[in-house]
């Protein structure tokens, strides 16, 4: 098209808007109604969408000023194991991270631990993914005394406090109480409220609680039995032994110190010691709570009078109350609980000392598993016997 014919178009169209100016001046009219109109819609869209943003502000406003301020989680389970053994589980962040329930929310979650395991001040820091991220738990309290624990927590979002409370029930169970408070800010309550915070802890704490359960039953699995002792009742005759009655710390009372007082013996004794007798332990006094005991370490004796810096104790006749232990040495607790145990049961007072006779030669039987004690317990006599 040359500038010839684009002039006339140009020409034409103009000319017709000069010929026709009631059909301009319409055009114009309707083009100013239809932008007047489109500009007041748009107006009143972003009015209403600026009320409805408002509302939402004030009614989330209104919520959180009206919802909890807080966060409390209150979980329990009862437990068939003995209470230390709870404990054990429970008291260090090391034995803690056994049953964690945020492993199952990030298997690949991070975990290092701090300080003495089981120390007031000791932590456990832990970072993994969107839901898990990272914080610390610190122990604040240890209370084995009252089987209590209190640990302060620090996480990406807030912080709070937790505890755990272990009470014995008459059926020999431990019921496992385990708490949760945090606190909140506004509007960190609103979203807390939302995100249905509260739930989702208790969720987890209850999780937590059944994994322990499970993991206690586990380590309950793979103790040996108990074994059952046989309580005897026995007849002895008088017999004297030489020692030294004394007073000792019971971590002192060890292998090798009965071995030392008897060699010491043996050779004061100068063939004065009854070979158809084992040696013996003889305990005055036990003292649990101060950990000490009045004890001897006493061999039989023919001897009319002790060598100096000895003793002579002469046990008489009388009936005891026995158990043929065979083990080590330091795994006669049963032996002892099951006499005293029978000896309640059956009214029986107990008199003095307990005996421990060492039956089996530690250096002719190498095996532990064979050696033989007998735990003896006298019955006390009434004064008409």
């Amino acid at each position: 098209m040359n500038k010839l014919t684009t002039c006339r178009h140009v020409y034409r169209r103009e000319n017709h808007r000069l010929r026709c100016p009631t059909h301009w001046m319409l055009s114009c009219f309707f083009k100013s109604c239809y932008l007047s109109h489109t500009k007041r819609t748009e107006m009143k869209i972003l009015k209403t969408l600026l009320i409805l943003l408002l509302v939402l502000v004030a009614v989330g406003l209104i919520a959180a000023l009206i919802l909890p301020k807080e966060m409390n989680v209150n979980t329990e389970k009862t437990i068939d194991a003995p209470i230390d053994m709870v404990w054990d589980n429970i008291s260090s962040f090391e034995k803690a991270d056994r049953w964690s329930a945020w492993y199952d929310i990030d298997p690949d979650m991070k975990v290092e631990f701090e300080g003495e395991p089981g120390a007031v001040g000791s932590k456990m820091k832990w970072s993994g993914n969107d839901q898990v991220q990272t914080g610390t738990m610190t122990i604040t309290n240890s209370d084995k005394t009252n089987y209590a624990l209190e640990q302060k927590v620090e996480h990406s979002w807030g912080g709070g406090n937790a505890t755990m409370k272990l009470e014995p029930t008459d059926d020999g169970k431990v019921k496992v109480i385990y708490t949760y408070n945090e606190k909140y800010s506004i509007p960190s309550n609103l979203m807390a409220a939302m995100f249905d915070s509260e739930g989702m802890m208790t969720k987890n704490f209850n999780r937590q609680l059944d994994l322990l359960d499970s993991v206690i039953q586990e380590d309950k699995a793979k103790i040996p039995a108990a074994p059952v002792y046989s309580v005897e009742q026995v007849e002895r005759e008088a017999i004297t032994y030489m020692g030294m009655k004394k007073e000792m710390p019971m971590a002192d009372i060890t292998s090798a110190y009965y071995g030392q007082m008897y060699g010491s013996m043996m050779g004061a004794a100068t063939g004065a010691f009854d070979t158809t007798h084992a040696p013996v332990a003889l305990y005055w006094t036990w003292d649990e709570e101060n950990q000490t005991s009045l004890m001897t370490a006493g061999i039989a004796t023919t001897a009319e009078s002790a060598p100096e810096g000895f003793e002579l104790y002469e046990l008489p006749a009388g009936s005891y109350m026995s158990v043929d232990y065979y083990g080590a040495y330091d795994g006669m607790k049963g032996a002892h609980e099951a006499i005293w145990a029978h000896m309640q049961a059956n009214n029986m007072e107990m008199g003095e000392p307990i005996i421990e006779e060492y039956i089996t030669d530690p250096q002719t039987e190498p095996d532990s598993s064979k050696w033989l004690t007998r735990v003896m317990y006298p019955i006390k006599q009434s004064a008409e016997e």
